[in-house]
């Protein structure tokens, strides 16, 4: 059964106009949610994926009641939560800014939700103390945030959301602040809480790692209405339509033309440009039909001379350039006028002597193309 139900949710905001715009009755309006619908399940760390100003953080605001929805309705654990205040409503955001009070120390910063409660004291100490240990503050816990890390920042508003034991507890980006070595120690902190306290979770980046590494679930925005949700490997390996597919990074996304079907084998195969492509056999794909394929530049395989493989697809072509890309490099590689990008290790780049103007063999399996329908 689902924990929270978004049903139909949209927001327009009415944006400032000229005093001569309004004389001539002109509006601007910039509808962020369009009738958007999700469910998330009890004890669920769904991630809420979309490119800048998609309304991720709008619908998370909408969610805690920071801001009222023009239509539609908000369910938690079956109650309609339209009209409850959000300091009814048991749930707690956890910001990228931090937002703790400076004149605070660390212990009283997480304590102040409690006492805003009216909880006894003696209440208020067990929880806050339980919950130092865990996040490992205790020894800060006389400290202001201004003799804080950003990393021992980000733990302290954590903990001074988990104090309270939120039904539901959001995340708006909360890492997005912080150096690259202390984001990874703190999103595994998060989820390591996460799991421990089973908490019902609305996680919200754009970073496509952590939904990757993160998620039970992930869930595309785009246009305002959920574009796909799914399992990570879903959304990353199948997705349903070419936004979700350019989104996710997948690069190679080729327009073909369905050539053959072979059910026998298990294959069809799809002509792009004058280059044929195995793909999975799809009893829906029709012979002439057109289609767009995806594949990975992760699931792509370079070779010097043509190899003996089980790979359905060996292309020959050209190396354009060469460019890094995180700890691998990217090599751009040109079959025939198709454009076609990959990953390498740094070690098979040298070892391959793969540089621009290289001609190279393209392997792939047909397991590792996507047909999006």
């Amino acid at each position: 059964m689902a924990f929270l139900v978004l049903e139909r949710i949209s927001k327009t905001f009415r944006e400032p106009v000229s005093l001569r715009e309004r004389l001539s009755d002109l509006k601007r309006e910039n509808p962020v949610l369009r009738e958007l619908s999700l469910e998330t399940k009890k004890g669920e760390l769904l991630v809420i994926l979309g490119s800048t100003g998609c309304g991720k953080s709008t619908l998370l605001h909408i969610i805690c009641g920071l801001i009222k929805q023009d239509s539609g309705h908000i369910y938690l654990d079956g109650e309609c939560i339209d009209k409850v205040p959000p300091n009814k409503r048991e749930i707690c955001m956890v910001f990228q800014d931090f937002s703790l009070f400076p004149h605070m120390n660390v212990a009283d910063n997480i304590a102040y939700g409690l006492f805003s409660r009216k909880m006894k004291k003696d209440i208020v100490i067990e929880r806050v103390k339980d919950v130092l240990y865990k996040l490992d503050l205790y020894h800060l816990r006389y400290r202001k945030p201004e003799t804080l890390s950003g990393g021992e920042k980000q733990r302290v508003a954590l903990a001074r959301a988990l104090v309270v034991q939120p039904r539901l507890l959001l995340f708006d980006e909360p890492l997005s602040n912080l150096d690259v070595s202390v984001r990874k120690s703190v999103r595994s902190e998060i989820l390591r809480v996460q799991r421990e306290y089973e908490l019902t979770s609305i996680y919200v980046t754009h970073d496509q790692n952590e939904a990757r590494t993160m998620a039970d679930r992930v869930a595309i925005i785009h246009s305002g209405r959920i574009e796909q949700i799914g399992k990570a490997e879903d959304i990353f390996y199948r997705p349903q339509t070419e936004f979700v597919a350019s989104f996710t990074e997948a690069e190679n996304i080729l327009e073909g033309r369905v050539l053959e079907n072979r059910p026998k084998e298990g294959l069809s195969q799809v002509i792009v440009g004058d280059i044929e492509i195995s793909v999975p056999f799809d009893p829906d794909l029709q012979i002439g039909q057109d289609v767009k394929i995806m594949i990975r530049p992760e699931d792509i395989i370079i070779a010097r001379g043509k190899p003996l493989t089980s790979a359905r697809n060996v292309l020959r072509g050209k190396t354009y350039s060469v460019t890094p890309h995180g700890s691998l490099f990217k090599l751009e590689i040109g079959i025939n006028s198709i454009p076609i990008s990959c990953l390498i290790s740094r070690i098979s780049l040298e070892e391959l002597e793969i540089s621009p103007g290289t001609n190279v063999y393209v392997l792939f399996k047909s397991s590792a193309v996507h047909v999006i329908k």
